[in-house]
């Protein structure tokens, strides 16, 4: 997993966005990725940076945890 922190110098705020696929092409989020999300964000918040999204990809569509209220 590659993870970049994305912000503008002289800015006080970084935030992060975590994009994968699903090889099967369904992109409902399994439990896995809702438990990786919440980890992540937690850990990424003690270095104050927020977790913007997490994005999965399946085919042709794409569901966003964000929007899903899952962050």
């Amino acid at each position: 997993m590659r993870i970049r922190a994305v912000g503008n110098e002289g800015t006080e705020r970084s935030g992060a966005h975590k994009v994968h696929n699903h090889p099967s092409g369904v992109a409902e989020p399994s439990r896995a990725d809702e438990l990786i999300t919440t980890r992540l964000r937690d850990a990424l918040a003690l270095v104050d940076i927020r977790v913007v999204d997490h994005l999965i990809i399946g085919e042709g569509t794409c569901v966003s945890l964000a929007e899903r209220g899952l962050l």
